[in-house]
């Protein structure tokens, strides 16, 4: 008897929209649930396999830039490492795109990829979107098809912007999608049980969207070639003053041209490792856990944005180092 076909969830949304913050919320909602996450990032270092709560086993990094231009290779053979990996424990798999991925090619490899389509069942599409800055981001064509081709849309951050401005998104958000449930959120704290085991994907909403979909090349997808990334990873510990007057600094000079920025980090005389995120000009850090004995502790850090002199981040941050 054929088993049962295992339920994926796709998690979309622009850069630092709290992507992987729903991730590991429906992680440590669920154990001992046998989850699979395949994460993909724009940039060729990863930073948000370190950042997810699996276990390492768990969790498949794509750090080729975008999955949407790879899902023929990567995001397939991904798919089937972790089948291999789990075999019949695995329960369910998650998928977290770039920020910067088109969605489309995404669900057509689980719609048209036979391997993927006989194992696994897409159940839902997520998209979550940034309460504060989804106006700034709708201009760009990727951000408004993470939210037409969703079937599920999590508004995020809603402690940051009022009733008037929150009420006023929702009817932009069903005047690009009007068949999606929307749903709402701080930190991407949603109810799991509304989420997982609800099968609101549906074949019928994608192709009325994207009538060519099922068909090879059916969806063109171009990338925005203004915005590029750039990744330092250096060892050492980082002095916590330094750092703090550089990055404040550089938001406030930089921050509408900074899309994006997050890092794993090595302060000095600290035991855990610093979580760093910023979106525009908000930060948010926390510590992580501790890091092991006999580990190299070095400092990943990962900025994307328009126009961004490599040399001078590279600099910037060197120039923090204890």
């Amino acid at each position: 008897m054929r088993p049962a076909r295992i339920p994926a969830t796709v998690v979309t949304g622009f850069l630092g929209a709290g992507k992987t913050t729903l991730v590991n919320h429906l992680i440590e909602s669920t154990r001992p649930m046998q989850i699979g996450i395949i994460v993909n990032e724009f940039g060729e270092v990863g930073i948000d396999g370190q950042l997810i709560v699996a276990d390492e086993r768990a969790v498949i990094e794509i750090n080729n830039g975008c999955v949407c231009c790879t899902v023929r290779t990567d995001l397939v053979a991904s798919v089937r490492d972790m089948l291999m990996r789990f075999g019949d424990r695995l329960e369910r798999l998650v998928i977290e795109t770039s920020g910067l991925a088109d969605p489309a090619p995404v669900l057509q490899t689980f719609l048209a990829d036979p391997v993927v389509r006989e194992r696994v069942e897409l159940e839902s599409v997520v998209a979550v979107v940034d309460a504060m800055h989804v106006h700034a981001q709708l201009h760009d064509d990727i951000a408004r098809e993470q939210i037409v081709f969703a079937d599920r849309i999590l508004i995020n951050k809603t402690d940051l912007v009022s009733a008037d401005a929150l009420a006023a998104l929702v009817g932009e958000m069903t005047g690009l999608n009007p068949t999606a449930r929307i749903d709402f959120a701080q930190r991407s704290a949603i109810d799991v049980q509304t989420l997982f085991g609800m099968h609101t994907f549906s074949v019928d909403n994608l192709l009325a969207i994207e009538p060519g979909l099922l068909e090879e090349d059916g969806h063109e997808h171009e990338h925005d070639d203004s915005i590029a990334s750039c990744a330092i990873v250096v060892p050492g510990a980082i002095d916590a003053t330094r750092f703090n007057r550089w990055v404040n600094q550089l938001v406030q000079t930089q921050g509408e041209q900074l899309l994006r920025m997050k890092g794993v980090l090595n302060m000095h005389d600290e035991p855990r490792r610093l979580h760093f995120h910023s979106v525009h000009m908000l930060l948010d850090t926390k510590f992580g856990r501790a890091w092991m004995r006999d580990e190299t502790r070095e400092n990943r850090f990962v900025m994307i944005g328009r126009n961004i002199d490599a040399t001078h981040m590279r600099d910037g941050l060197l120039s923090c180092m204890n």
